[in-house]
């Protein structure tokens, strides 16, 4: 049985495509990861951003990041899916370390508690006026 490893895979979507149009873009990398043996952890939608410098006429594009869990052989093959689908611009899959889960857990943890503390800040605010 092949070991699974963590890994992070980041790509843009045409910013020129409607959000209705994204989504099956997203949808397809979802079910590409789930039909190949491998667990989504997350899936996080960066949104709409500028482009540093222009991607074949694209100056914006919709960032995703996918974490998941799988064998090795799955990142040749989404690479792959990737480059065949003309929807997507650009793409890099790394492989995660155990110390950069270890980091990104307590960057989320963190993130978390600044979120909730500002909330509080807010409903004190609202209660107080």
């Amino acid at each position: 049985m092949a070991k699974n490893n963590r890994y992070e895979s980041t790509f843009i979507v045409k910013g020129s495509l409607e959000d209705k149009d994204i989504d099956p873009v997203i949808a397809k990398t979802e079910d590409f990861i789930q039909k190949n043996g491998a667990t989504i952890i997350e899936m996080e939608r960066w949104g709409r951003r500028k482009l540093a410098y222009t991607i074949g006429r694209e100056t914006q594009g919709f960032y995703v990041s996918a974490h998941f869990t799988a064998p090795g052989a799955i990142v040749g093959r989404m690479e792959r899916m990737f480059t065949l689908d003309e929807n997507v611009i650009r793409f890099l899959t790394l492989a995660m370390p155990d110390s950069a889960v270890k980091g990104r857990v307590a960057m989320k943890k963190r993130a978390d508690e600044v979120q909730s503390k500002r909330e509080a800040a807010g409903q004190v605010t609202e209660v107080a006026i």
